[in-house]
């Protein structure tokens, strides 16, 4: 039987087209696609706490011990990565740091900082104000300033609005005494509105629960923390972006040079 040199090569053809098509082509980019994971390291967390994470909203990882962590989902290149706290331990308190970005390499610097203290409630959206008992109400402002043979204080009248915001007004205490002794009455027409805060996140140590936000006065917004002292002293910090004082710790030392100078309100 005569085979043509064309039948041969057409069979040729036909068999390499098959194995190409089994094979893939060599050309499919999936076989090319690299995923990379996210992890970091939770500290700080109680013996028999738990602690749950999320990434992007989902892919749910409870840890139960200090050390390394991985989300069990992994990413592909340049995807956006947001790790945040679904779950607070009972007891405690843990932020975030280095927790968004994305991805060009395996991320294993996500750190989880858990601190002793108040746990906030899940409020959904925002973070809580911490120590909100406390805050709310009349704040008097330790410093006393002599004018006039008189004393005065400046205090603050503090309404909470949302789960985390509030609104306060300022005012003026006049004293008979210039040392502000005795009991103060308010200046006529000294009141007036300080204007919202809207708190973002919020961190505690064991004596201190701090509340970072944003302070929006005649239109004009600025970097505020809030700090409450064991509920007796409201200390308001001006901060920066990022934050100057990014820990309760550095918050609580820093209102612990503060509250000497008389620059903080004590609650009335």
């Amino acid at each position: 039987m005569h085979v043509s040199r064309f039948s041969c090569n057409l069979v040729l053809v036909i068999l390499t087209t098959a194995c190409l098509a089994a094979c893939g082509g060599g050309g499919d980019d999936a076989l090319n696609v690299v995923s990379y994971r996210i992890g970091g390291t939770v500290s700080g967390l109680g013996t028999g706490k738990r602690v749950v994470l999320q990434n992007n909203g989902g892919d749910d990882l409870t840890v139960t011990s200090n050390g390394t962590f991985n989300f069990s989902t992994s990413l592909t290149g340049g995807a956006a990565y947001a790790v945040t706290i679904k779950v607070q331990p009972d007891g405690q308190t843990c932020t975030v740091t280095h927790g968004t970005g994305n991805t060009a390499a395996d991320v294993s610097n996500v750190s989880v900082a858990c601190s002793t203290g108040s746990t906030p409630p899940d409020t959904g959206n925002g973070s809580p104000i911490q120590g909100v008992a406390g805050v709310l109400g009349v704040w008097i402002q330790d410093l006393c300033v002599a004018a006039n043979g008189k004393g005065n204080r400046q205090y603050v009248s503090v309404t909470k609005t949302a789960d985390n915001a509030i609104t306060f007004d300022q005012g003026m205490m006049s004293y008979a005494a210039i040392n502000c002794s005795g009991t103060g009455s308010t200046v006529p027409g000294s009141i007036f509105s300080a204007g919202q805060v809207v708190f973002s996140r919020s961190g505690s140590t064991a004596t201190l629960a701090a509340n970072w936000g944003v302070w929006t006065a005649a239109n004009t917004q600025h970097p505020i923390i809030w700090a409450v002292k064991v509920n007796s002293k409201l200390c308001q910090i001006g901060d920066a972006t990022p934050s100057a004082l990014p820990t309760a710790a550095d918050v609580e030392g820093y209102a612990n040079l503060m509250i000497p100078n008389g620059a903080c309100y004590t609650k009335q």
